[in-house]
């Protein structure tokens, strides 16, 4: 599964949109008083303004396998880093080989940058930029309804990773290891990590290679 595209509903808009264009120099492909659409490398991330929500997200970008410690510096010196038991990152070591950090961004939304070591090609590049960002690699989806959501996942080709046992109070990763792209499927009120926020149901619209995942 690959994710071309999520639309996710945010306020503090205006501040948002100038992050992800001015802050982290995003390349934008659209702009206008109630929406706004960035070009992540092989994805799109569309912004919908709605001043009176509430809603937050966690979202991923796959970055290049080799280049985490120059992406955490190039973000480190844009935005503060989130921290976890005094720590500004983590690697990933069981089903998932991968080295991540995090930030939020205006609309308090959990973002991570993620490199898949053993997924992500490599960049030739010596300096991280905005144009090393290679797609969206995780978006969550939290409900209580996770199984109907799994359901409806496989019935489009999108399977739990490894077609492991679907559970109802933790995460379940849907798509394949090797595409490094995930709808992160999961329950309410469970906490993300680097964050004190817990997850909540959000607007969502997950535009994937398999078909549209919605979340309203």
């Amino acid at each position: 599964m690959k994710i071309e595209k999520i639309e996710l509903q945010i306020n503090h808009f205006k501040e948002t949109v100038n992050f992800y264009k001015e802050t982290l120099d995003f390349t934008s492909l659209d702009d206008n008083a109630d929406m706004a659409v960035f070009k992540i490398g092989e994805s799109q991330l569309v912004l919908h303004k709605n001043e009176n929500d509430s809603h937050y997200y966690h979202f991923a970008f796959n970055i290049p396998s080799n280049m985490f410690y120059a992406a955490k510096a190039w973000l480190a010196s844009r935005v503060p880093l989130l921290t976890e038991d005094h720590q500004d990152e983590v690697h990933f070591n069981q089903r998932t080989q991968a080295y991540a950090c995090y930030f939020e961004d205006p609309a308090g939304k959990i973002v991570e940058f993620i490199a898949r070591t053993e997924t992500s090609p490599a960049s030739s590049d010596r300096d991280f930029s905005a144009n090393n960002v290679l797609s969206i690699s995780e978006i969550n989806l939290s409900t209580d309804q996770i199984l109907q959501y799994v359901q409806k996942m496989k019935e489009f080709g999108i399977p739990v990773r490894d077609e492991e046992i679907p559970t109802l109070s933790s995460i379940n990763f849907m798509g394949e290891y090797e595409d490094g792209a995930f709808i992160l499927l999961g329950p309410l009120d469970r906490r993300w990590i680097f964050s004190q926020k817990t997850s909540i149901s959000s607007p969502t619209l997950i535009h994937t290679d398999r078909g549209l995942v919605t979340n309203t």
